[in-house]
């Protein structure tokens, strides 16, 4: 599996700390066949599935924020509060949603 596009961000907010991981798709090249291609893709949607990313400092749950989040300092509680509570609500950050 090699990585592909716009890495996806993710964020703790136990440490309060962002990073961000690639996104992973299969590995083609023209010597493959189309079921092969269609067997490295489904393996790479199956594992980004099931994939779980944790913290690297704490090792705790991290969570999916979008591509848009700009992260408040480590010391603005309130403002990390409030990312947590739009997180959880269940929307991310992306341009242009609301």
């Amino acid at each position: 599996m090699k990585s592909k596009g716009i890495p996806h961000q993710y964020a703790c907010f136990q440490c309060r700390k962002c990073f961000k991981r690639p996104q992973f798709s299969g590995a083609f090249n023209r010597f493959m066949t189309s079921e092969q291609q269609k067997g490295q893709a489904e393996a790479a949607e199956s594992f980004e599935q099931r994939r779980e990313y944790k913290c690297p400092d704490c090792g705790g749950q991290a969570f999916f924020i979008g591509t848009d989040f700009k992260a408040p300092k480590r010391t603005d509680v309130k403002a990390w509060q409030e990312a947590q509570a739009f997180i959880e609500s269940g929307k991310v950050y992306y341009r242009g949603v609301e």
